[in-house]
């Protein structure tokens, strides 16, 4: 989700109006939570929706003020000027002046239960905010484990002619980049072991009976293999000799394979290798 499209649908104004979808609106507060701009003009909504409610307090004191005043001066006026200028007021009042007052004090009860409503809403994003923000922790935490876990597990599949044991082996995690400029697993040669393992994470999809992965590099397929299983740790584990590797970008598909023999793409996954051997 960028800018033009928010722009373009009107999403802050819908978001504050509850109008969004679902997963809609899970997608825009994971955008604004990483963006100054975004989150700037939900503070600026959310100031609105407070100067609205001192407005109608305002008003509300004026016509206080007003009334305590006539009354001030008619207290001032002889007995008979003061009935002369009642039956006059109540006149203008009950003539002229009665769909008026009766009006905006229906405006302004509609207002106050407007502001509540908003001021209801706002309290409920924040909370879901606040949710929003602890389930990334926990995700990140989960994420950190895995790949501690990874790290001591043994690679599922290898390249035909390994040797049946090896030593030093060095995994990598490859997430998904969710957008641009966000930095992509690196792999540094001159750091790894002997053996380089990539892992992701397929997800729980009962539809998928085996995974096929395909490596490409520079557009172009360097390797695939197919009929992989997640390991004890749930994830699809592939293992090369570091020298398989040249400096460059990388991507590794990771597709779904039913029990008719369909494949369904489940993510694609960049990492960059550099330094050398």
């Amino acid at each position: 989700m960028d800018h033009d499209y928010i722009t373009a649908n009107g999403l802050v104004e819908r978001y504050h109006q509850g109008s969004l979808p679902p997963d809609e609106e899970a997608r825009f507060e994971e955008h604004f939570l990483g963006c100054p701009e975004c989150t700037e003009q939900v503070e600026l909504a959310r100031g609105f929706q407070r100067g609205l409610k001192v407005m109608v307090a305002e008003d509300i004191a004026k016509v206080a003020v007003v009334q305590a005043g006539l009354f001030a001066w008619l207290a001032r006026r002889g007995r008979l000027a003061q009935w002369g200028l009642a039956l006059v007021a109540l006149l203008i009042v009950f003539g002229l002046g009665a769909l008026p007052s009766l009006w905006s004090r229906g405006e302004a009860a509609r207002l106050e239960q407007t502001l509540a409503a908003l001021g209801d809403r706002e309290s409920t994003l924040e909370r879901d905010a606040g949710n929003l923000q602890k389930r990334l922790a926990d995700s990140e935490a989960h994420r950190r484990e895995l790949e501690s876990k990874l790290a001591q597990a043994k690679p599922a599949e290898a390249p035909h002619g390994l040797a049946s044991s090896v030593a030093n082996l060095s995994v990598a995690l490859l997430t998904a980049v969710r957008g641009p400029g966000e930095p992509a697993t690196t792999i540094d040669l001159a750091k790894t072991g002997d053996l380089v393992a990539l892992a992701v994470d397929p997800g729980a999809d009962a539809r998928f009976e085996t995974y096929r992965v395909t490596l490409s590099r520079a557009g172009a397929r360097v390797f695939q293999k197919s009929g992989l299983k997640p390991n004890a740790l749930e994830a699809v584990m592939v293992a090369f000799p570091a020298s398989f590797f040249t400096p460059g970008e990388y991507r590794l598909r990771l597709e779904g394979v039913k029990t008719d023999g369909t494949a369904a793409e489940i993510g694609g996954y960049p990492f960059r290798v550099v330094g050398k051997r």
